[in-house]
């Protein structure tokens, strides 16, 4: 993450280099995009007192997940807090509900001081952003924060309309500049469709790049493109695109299909889509569901502005999933050959230098499969691209900034939702974890907590280990797992 500068941290990996016909195919496909829709760089046109980029002042930090499609309990979700470990000395940190006890464990466990924490209407489920920017209480407390002069970011965990239009009622208001740390509305929408980015990683890799992966524009449309990819394949997969986190996805066995007439699947598929909250919009993504998956990487990116730099691979880790429709539980460093891994740097750098292009500014990854079909040759098929900050991105950034730095050698995620799980508060978490919590000046492995507890929504675990090796922090992530889950 970028803070004062747009320079990024020297310790990182160097933008990878192009041949000539790559550069070639990268600029032509970016001008054929911005061409088709123009609104991918006009829409950053937010005013004079907008602009996108990071200033030199204090940040706004907004965790809020609730614009993003299926996930309902997002206003009541912790996950909101986990935004504040990007958080430095100034900065201001605005979340739906405070918790005390986990902001008192940010300080003297983190060292994160002299953070200012604002909390939004808990009850109001409209958008932390549009709360800010409608409510006279809070938005006169962000404006007093640029009245020492200093300009101001806002860095979300979803770069929306929202983002922009309150950046820009700061701005207006103080006479002073707000910078947003993220892309345009309208392209962070596309870089988070899974269809468009399907589209996309097909133009500038080539048509393997992807899973057999197509779109529907209405019931029967998904019902025929269901029936016609089960004839090939055992598993099917239908996908709301713009949903995160598995939300929206349905794994379907090819076998079950086989005895159902059309009308048949294209009911079950609308029963299905509407369980999980989907508001009836198309297009709908129908594709393959690999079966010979060895591993799921994720590739960590950072994209400057195109003036400062070609997009950066911080690191691949690789997704630890759970369950038919693959939710993300965890992460770790990846170990997968440095061949393979140069290979997914280059593709994924590829596609970002694309995205850089045509106006992509922030955090970004991207999502693959590495699979190796009846025992052959080893594939990458890019399956998405998370235009936001996510649950590896935030406690890799952390890391770094924990660490000085520089990325620890072994790093563990564990993000688990189960309703078996105790109810644990902060201050309880602390107790269980006694010895194995990281503490900033007092040790350089440890537990560091990511987010409060969740009792009231489905309780979770959300820690990352961090350790001198990734055997010992693979081992302190079980232990710490094992006292959480102890009932």
């Amino acid at each position: 993450m970028m803070r004062k500068t747009d320079k990024h941290a020297e310790t990182l990996h160097a933008g990878m280099r192009f041949s000539a016909d790559e550069k070639a195919k990268i600029a032509h496909l970016a001008k054929r995009l911005s061409q088709d829709e123009p609104a991918l760089l006009t829409s950053l046109d937010f005013g004079e007192r907008v602009q996108q980029g990071v200033g030199d002042g204090p940040s706004l930090i907004i965790g809020d997940q609730a614009e993003i499609a299926l996930l309902s309990n997002a206003v009541q979700s912790r996950f909101d807090y986990r935004m504040a470990m990007l958080a430095e000395r100034g900065d201001i940190v605005l979340v739906r509900q405070r918790e005390p006890e986990f902001e008192r464990y940010m300080t003297e466990y983190l060292a994160q001081v002299d953070i200012n924490f604002l909390e939004a209407a808990k009850r109001d489920f409209r958008p932390v952003a549009t709360q800010c920017r409608t409510s006279a209480a809070i938005h006169d407390q962000l404006v007093r924060q640029m009245e020492s002069g200093n300009d101001l970011t806002l860095l979300p965990y979803l770069t929306t309309g929202n983002i922009w239009r309150l950046a820009q009622s700061l701005g207006e208001a103080r006479g002073q500049i707000a910078y947003v740390n993220g892309p345009s509305p309208r392209l962070a929408r596309r870089v988070n469709d899974k269809l468009w980015f399907a589209n996309l990683a097909r133009s500038i890799i080539g048509s393997e790049a992807t899973p057999p992966t197509l779109a529907a524009f209405g019931p029967a449309g998904a019902a025929g493109l269901v029936v016609r990819l089960a004839r090939r394949s055992s598993h099917v997969v239908v996908k709301v695109p713009d949903s995160a986190g598995s939300a929206g996805n349905i794994k379907l066995d090819s076998a079950n299909l086989a005895e159902l007439s059309m009308n048949d699947v294209r009911r079950f598929l609308q029963e299905r889509l509407q369980d999980t909250g989907w508001q009836g919009r198309y297009p709908i993504l129908v594709g393959v569901w690999e079966d010979d998956v060895n591993c799921s990487p994720s590739v960590q990116l950072w994209v400057p502005q195109l003036k400062s730099g070609p997009p950066i691979r911080e690191a691949i880790f690789e997704q630890k999933v759970q369950g038919a429709e693959g939710t993300f539980v965890g992460a770790v460093k990846s170990t997968l050959p440095m061949e393979l891994q140069e290979k997914l740097t280059h593709e994924a750098v590829k596609i970002a230098a694309v995205l850089q292009r045509i106006g992509y500014f922030g955090r970004c990854s991207l999502d693959a499969v590495i699979s190796s079909p009846n025992g052959g040759a080893t594939s990458i098929h890019w399956i998405e691209c998370n235009g936001r900050w996510g649950g590896v991105s935030i406690p890799m950034t952390a890391g770094v900034r924990l660490m000085n730095g520089k990325l620890p050698e072994g790093l563990v995620v564990v993000q688990e939702k189960r309703p078996d799980l105790p109810a644990l508060s902060t201050s309880q978490s602390i107790s269980r974890l006694a010895g194995l919590l990281f503490h900033r000046y007092e040790n350089h492995s440890g537990i560091v907590l990511l987010s409060p507890s969740e009792a009231n929504i489905g309780r979770s675990i959300n820690f990352m280990a961090t350790a001198p090796s990734q055997a010992e922090a693979d081992v302190l992530s079980e232990e710490a797992v094992q006292r959480l889950r102890k009932l």
